[in-house]
C-alpha cells in the first residue's frame, strides 16, 4: 500500500474507540482507508455490523484530526508505519485473527529481511538464576542467527534485551505504549531503548502520544506471541502477565517454551506448570533450535556460544574461575575457597568478567559465566 492509504490509517489511529477489528470492517467495505475517512455518516451507516456508537466516534473524531499534519509530525520522529498490507509488515503477525491494522517501528531493522524471531518473556521480579538463563538463551539464540524479541519491561525481558545486544546481534522491543521518546516506558529503560533502537527496533500498534496502561500490555502480550516462530518463559509466578504472552502464542499455533525452575521458588511456579501443561522444555539453545527446525540452518550453534578461550589466564584467575559455578557464590567465600587477599580477588574477578568469564548477580555474588 502506498502513502495516502498509510496516512489515512495513521490517523485512524488518532480516534480512541476505534480498533483493528473496526478497521477491517471500513477498509474492507470501501477499498481504501482514504475513502473511509471521508465517507459520510450515511455511506458509513452501509457498512455490515457498524454500530451506530462507532459511526459517533468516527465522525466526531475526524473533525477534529488532520491527516496529512498527523502524517508529517510521524515522519518528523523518525517513525515507520507498517500497514497490514505492506510488504515490510511481518508475515507472522498478518496471520493472527486479530492482527493489528497499523504497526508502528522505529529504529535501524530492516524489516525488508525476515530472519527466525523469538520470544523471550518472563516475570520483573526474578532470581539470580533467572537471569543467568536469560542471559545465556539470549546470547546464544542471537550467536545461531535469531533475533530476540521481548518487551523492555523490568526483569528477564531487560535481561533479554541486554544479552542479546552483548551477543552483538539486533533485538527487538514491543512497547504497550507509543515509541517515541517521551512515552518510552518504563522511563528508567530510557538508554537501553535507545541502544535497542541503534541496532533493532521498538515496536508497537500505538500511535505517538499514547501512554501505557493496563489494558494495553495484553494487547501488546498478543503482538509478541504472533510475531514469532516461538515463545521462552523464563521464571514465571502464578499469575504472571508472561503467561497471557505464552497462552497467545499457543491460541496462534506457535511453540511454547519454558525454562523448568525449584518447585519451591515463587518465581517458577508458572514456568513449571506451563511444562505440565505441555509447553517443551529447554536446557539450552538446542532444544529450541531443534524443535523449529533451525538447527539444519545454524548447525553447532551451541557449541560455538559456549566455548570460551581460557588459556593465558594467571594461575589466579584460574583458581578463582575453577570455584566459581552457576550458583551465586559471595565474594566471602570465594575468598575463603582461594585463600587470595580480599583485594586481589576483587581486582581478578573485575578482569574475569570483563573477559566474559564471570559474571557479578548482584549483592557481591558472582557466577561463571561460561
Amino acid at each position: 500500500m502506498g502513502t495516502t492509504y498509510n496516512t489515512y490509517l495513521h490517523a485512524f489511529r488518532f480516534i480512541e474507540g476505534i480498533g483493528s477489528s473496526t478497521l477491517e470492517k471500513l477498509f474492507s467495505h470501501f477499498g481504501s482507508s482514504e475513502q473511509a475517512w471521508r465517507a459520510s455518516e450515511t455511506e458509513l451507516a452501509l457498512v455490515p455490523k457498524m454500530s451506530r456508537d462507532k459511526i459517533a466516534l468516527i465522525v466526531a473524531g475526524r473533525k477534529h484530526l488532520d491527516p496529512q499534519k498527523l502524517w508529517e509530525d510521524l515522519l518528523e520522529l523518525n517513525i515507520t508505519l507498517h500497514g497490514k498490507q505492506d510488504p515490510t509488515y511481518p508475515a507472522l503477525l498478518r496471520e493472527i485473527p486479530d492482527a493489528p491494522q497499523a504497526l508502528y517501528t522505529r529504529g535501524s531493522f530492516d524489516w525488508n529481511k525476515q530472519p527466525p524471531m523469538i520470544a523471550i518473556v518472563g516475570s520483573r521480579k526474578h532470581s539470580a538464576y533467572g537471569v543467568q538463563v536469560a542471559t545465556r538463551l539470549a546470547e546464544d539464540l542471537a550467536r545461531a542467527g535469531c533475533i530476540v524479541v521481548s518487551g523492555m519491561a523490568f526483569g528477564i525481558d531487560s535481561v533479554a534485551h541486554t544479552g542479546a545486544l552483548a551477543a552483538g546481534s539486533e533485538t527487538i522491543a514491543v512497547l504497550g505504549s507509543g515509541i517515541d521518546d517521551r512515552m518510552i516506558s518504563p522511563v528508567s529503560h530510557f538508554q537501553l531503548a535507545q541502544k535497542i533502537m541503534r541496532h533493532g527496533a521498538l515496536v508497537s500498534e500505538y500511535p505517538p502520544g499514547t501512554e501505557a496502561n493496563q489494558g494495553s500490555f495484553p494487547q501488546r502480550d498478543r503482538i509478541i506471541a504472533g510475531l514469532f516462530l516461538g515463545t521462552i518463559v523464563i521464571e514465571a509466578a502464578e499469575k504472571s502477565g508472561s503467561l497471557i504472552t505464552a497462552q497467545c502464542a499457543r491460541d496462534y499455533n506457535r511453540e511454547v517454551f519454558a525454562v523448568p525452575g525449584a518447585i519451591l521458588s515463587p518465581y517458577s511456579v508458572g514456568t513449571n506448570l506451563l511444562l505440565k501443561h505441555g509447553a517443551k522444555l529447554v536446557t539450552g539453545v538446542s532444544d529450541i533450535l531443534e524443535e523449529l527446525q533451525l538447527d539444519t540452518l545454524f548447525p553447532g550453534a551451541e557449541k560455538k556460544s559456549a566455548t570460551t578461550d581460557v588459556s593465558g589466564l594467571s594461575p589466579e584467575e584460574q583458581k578463582i574461575l575453577q570455584v566459581l559455578t552457576h550458583e551465586p557464590l559471595h565474594v566471602d567465600k570465594i575468598i575463603k575457597q582461594t585463600i587470595l587477599g580480599t583485594a586481589q580477588v576483587s581486582s581478578i574477578l573485575s578482569l574475569l568478567e570483563i573477559k566474559g568469564l564471570a559474571k557479578n548477580v548482584g549483592g557481591m555474588h558472582y557466577v561463571r559465566a561460561l
